[in-house]
């Protein structure tokens, strides 16, 4: 049998339950964050955090999954599968800190989006950070990423093949996936106030890392990049340069800019703005982890899809559009999902050794 058989998880309500389950087997402290939104059975929802280590850190590595709802299933068979190894002991002032499925409405209704339409990993944009220009290009492209009609058969793929054709595909992506405020109802859209989620989670972390110095931070995605393949983006300002140098001795080749020039795009909003609005004076060691999975025409022909249907069908769980976008980021393969369980296991390890030095050893 496939080691990850027994990691990864088919629904979020699975998924939830190993994990607080696990958490408590290993003495975690286990939080629950309520967020907005319901389950497809009525259920309320909440982002779990399991919590090892010192309850004040000074040093601390945060692993979160699910910023993107349904891309979330690998980051958390990742993390049940760490906690299955064990938690290393670690310095008296250090933590680590799992962070289950930061979008659940998302990873339940299997979108990639949350109750409000809302990507969160372009949710945290700081106030007066927009910016116009990206605004028309994507109003541009918002008739053909945006139908408002139930999915059906139409041009999609040779019309955007002629845009890529047209300006290659590195532009048309960042151009697509940078954040949205054009569109309520459309892909990408960056909303227009931090949601409920991301609130209650920014204040959580602000107030038990308040005396890090010390902070590195593994976010896990899929669907950017080679098949079976992951790379760790990080952010390619010139300020990070001497940080990202740090994390390229620890990560190796894997480490990638997201300046927008290859398959590492870069956004306004992420995660990472978060943590550097809450920690200006912390050591940040940041980085997405991202597992490929198809070409991203595809993947953005499966994310418009299920889009058409959340807005203009029914929104039923069952449909062939959220159950292929399901399958699009979380590939059934039991291949791919040992690579990820491999790589998470790695970079986890690597992580640690980032976060602590060699102060932390196998439980």
């Amino acid at each position: 049998m496939s080691p990850a058989n027994g990691f990864f998880s088919p629904d979020f309500a699975t998924a939830q339950r190993r994990f607080r389950a696990a958490v408590a087997a290993r003495a975690g402290r286990l939080d629950s964050l309520r967020v907005g939104g319901a389950g497809p059975a009525g259920e309320a929802l909440s982002i779990d955090v399991g919590w090892f280590g010192a309850p004040a850190p000074q040093r601390v590595l945060v692993h979160s999954s699910g910023l993107h709802g349904v891309e979330g299933y690998a980051g958390a068979a990742i993390q049940l599968q760490w906690l299955a190894d064990g938690i290393p002991a670690l310095p008296d002032d250090a933590a680590i800190v799992l962070a289950h499925m930061l979008n659940p409405y998302g990873a339940a209704w299997l979108r990639r989006v949350n109750e409000n339409n809302v990507d969160l990993n372009r949710n945290f944009r700081a106030p007066g950070t927009g910016d116009d220009e990206p605004a028309r290009a994507y109003a541009a492209l918002d008739a053909l990423l945006n139908p408002p009609s139930p999915p059906g058969v139409d041009l999609f793929y040779a019309r955007a093949a002629w845009l890529v054709a047209r300006h290659g595909i590195a532009k048309l992506r960042q151009t697509v996936v940078s954040g949205q405020t054009v569109n309520a109802r459309g892909l990408f859209y960056a909303g227009a106030r931090l949601e409920a989620g991301p609130a209650a989670y920014r204040e959580y972390l602000a107030d038990r890392l308040a005396q890090a110095h010390r902070i590195a931070a593994i976010d896990v995605h899929t669907g950017l990049g080679r098949y079976g393949e992951d790379m760790l983006m990080v952010d390619p300002a010139p300020a990070r340069a001497p940080l990202n140098r740090s994390m390229r001795f620890c990560f190796g080749a894997r480490v990638q800019a997201a300046d927008g020039t290859g398959a590492a795009y870069h956004v306004h909003g992420t995660q990472q703005d978060m943590y550097e609005q809450l920690f200006p004076r912390a050591s940040l060691f940041f980085a997405t982890q991202e597992f490929g999975t198809l070409h991203s025409l595809r993947m953005l022909a499966a994310l418009r899809a299920e889009n058409r249907w959340h807005h203009y069908g029914s929104a039923a769980i069952d449909h062939p559009a959220k159950q292929h976008l399901l399958r699009v980021f979380c590939p059934p393969s039991a291949a791919w999902r040992d690579q990820v369980l491999s790589r998470g296991r790695a970079v986890a390890a690597q992580a640690c050794v980032l976060a602590f030095g060699n102060g932390a050893a196998a439980a």
